[in-house]
């Protein structure tokens, strides 16, 4: 009986390798080729207006997370399909009551982690950790500890308890190593712009589904009476205030993007939110500063645009206030507030109950006062209000030293135009987060956040540190990790927590020419920029 040639060279198997080898590089070469073309952006806007319009969002999540592990498995570039999966949970807006009916498109869940190993196996990357990365550990503990003397295992194994817990804790810290590691690769294009650019298709995104929403209601009755009534509202808020800084950014090299803000503004005013109008008119005003300083606008233009600003306001502001405050069918405003202050006593109370962890993420207990929409954690609308009552002394440390490191590194960048739009947008997601969820949504509000802060490290030149020797410094360094000087394990850099000697690293540049210590070379820990020399996971440079 015949059987078919296996040898590796010239057999069967050769031909089957080099044919998927072949179509492997097609299917590459145009991720790539899509990936840096003009129109990633327009396709990816245009697939979910249209799944939006015709009332499937499921379908449109499934084509967009097709998309997604397309450029994953094909892409090089871990950039790539950031967009197309935060915008297939942007389409949830669309059965904000109902997420349930998106349980069909976990079946994605697992093409989509066999395409991320994949990619890492095809482009492997040295793991790396910045200055964020304590902070992350820390709230990964807490969120990991919290109510853990008040939960039950049964709760606390519940889907959506683990959702939660291992989202906003331990996933959000590989989400930051993952993509923290990979902005210290080269390329080919302006890597803040191409970040900036991300973040405005996510609010265009959400900008089109808060205007299909009036398009559909004028189709329907044939005129718009005044602000809908959006469920989704505090969510899509989130979203456009955190992406409404970045057409400011793309707008000191090319004023056309100011239309982009426009529409973002426009879709905060029509969610219908007080918070929206509140805090967009904040961020707003902090965006023109931030033209004026930048020289794109004058001091002179500021002020007419301020003047007109007023002016509208006072002509318009009671009679839009009226329409918010009257159209919003469905809600009881004044029974919104006072939900909102129960909320915070029951905070205080549950700290002063369980002050050490807190009664847990996955709690129910305020369950009586607000439930929220179906497959949502009952939150205490209130970040400073959820840290400390759902984890207690545990979570405020962790959040302050999170905090903290952020503040600390933003100040650091605050002479860099685009850390300075990173600054702004941090402040939208940190001042929706006072009154509504917020960041305390792992998909897309924290993981949004986690990319901005990657960011900033990237920007004022955060040196990240490998794992791997950071794993070998404190549980234990081979030779190839030890000190030139001290002849002792490295790591007594300042992104590492301590400081180096000045006179000590001087002698080393002296000595060896190039620093060899584990994390830095010389003399860029001092001024605290990128290393020009880092070490490979096997201990040479």
């Amino acid at each position: 009986m015949w059987m078919p040639s296996l040898d590796l060279a010239t057999g069967l198997w050769a031909r089957m390798r080099r044919t998927l080898y072949t179509l492997f590089s097609r299917l590459s070469r145009a991720a790539q080729r899509f990936w840096m073309s003009r129109a990633y952006f327009p396709v990816l806007l245009t697939v979910s207006a249209a799944f939006m319009a015709a009332g499937e969002p499921v379908y449109g999540v499934a084509a967009l997370g097709c998309i997604v592990i397309w450029l994953l498995a094909a892409c090089p570039d871990l950039l790539a399909p950031v967009c197309p999966f935060f915008m297939a949970f942007l389409m949830s807006s669309q059965c904000y009551g109902q997420l349930t009916d998106f349980l069909p498109c976990a079946a994605l869940v697992p093409p989509l982690l066999v395409a991320l190993l994949w990619h890492f196996a095809v482009w492997p990357v040295t793991l790396r950790i910045g200055r964020s990365g304590l902070g992350l550990a820390l709230v990964s503990i807490a969120t990991l500890l919290g109510g853990c003397d008040v939960i039950s295992r049964k709760q606390a194994m519940e889907p959506l308890s683990l959702y939660y817990t291992l989202g906003l804790g331990v996933g959000m810290l590989v989400l930051y190593v993952l993509f923290r590691s990979h902005l210290t690769e080269k390329r080919s294009y302006d890597l803040h712009r191409r970040f900036a650019e991300i973040f405005c298709a996510l609010g265009l995104c959400m900008a089109l589904a808060v205007l299909l929403a009036y398009g559909k209601a004028w189709l329907a009755e044939g005129h718009i009476g005044g602000v809908l009534y959006l469920s989704y509202r505090n969510f899509a808020t989130s979203v456009l205030l955190t992406a409404l800084p970045m057409p400011f950014y793309l707008s000191l090299r090319h004023r056309g993007h100011l239309a982009t803000a426009a529409v973002l503004a426009l879709a905060l005013a029509l969610t219908g939110s007080r918070s929206a109008l509140l805090f967009g008119g904040i961020l707003l005003t902090l965006c023109c500063v931030y033209l004026m300083r930048s020289g794109v606008i004058s001091r002179r233009c500021l002020v007419l645009l301020a003047a007109a600003a007023g002016i509208g306001i006072l002509a318009l502001g009671p009679a839009l206030l009226e329409c918010v405050l009257h159209s919003r069918v469905g809600e009881d405003i004044q029974d919104s507030n006072s939900d909102r202050l129960q909320f915070l006593a029951r905070a205080a109370d549950d700290f002063l109950r369980h002050p050490v962890f807190g009664i847990g993420l996955c709690s129910t207990r305020n369950a009586d006062v607000f439930t929220g929409v179906e497959g949502s954690m009952v939150f205490y609308h209130n970040s400073l209000a959820q840290v400390m009552g759902s984890m207690g002394l545990v979570g405020i440390v962790a959040y302050g030293r999170l905090l903290h490191d952020r503040i600390a590194l933003l100040r650091q960048g605050s002479r860099d135009p685009f850390v300075r739009i990173l600054t702004l947008s941090y402040l939208g997601m940190f001042l929706i987060s006072l009154c509504n969820p917020g960041e305390f949504c792992p998909f897309p509000n924290a993981a949004l956040m986690v990319m901005v802060f990657a960011q900033a490290e990237e920007a004022v030149g955060d040196v990240a540190v490998p794992v791997r020797q950071l794993l070998a410094r404190h549980l234990g360094a081979p030779a190839g990790f030890l000190n030139p000087i001290t002849k002792r394990p490295s790591g007594f850099c300042r992104y590492a927590g301590a400081i180096v000697p000045a006179r000590q690293l001087t002698e080393a540049v002296q000595k060896k020419k190039r620093c060899r210590t584990e994390f830095c070379t010389a003399l860029a820990c001092q001024k605290r920029t990128a290393c020009s020399v880092i070490p490979s996971a096997s201990g040479r440079p």
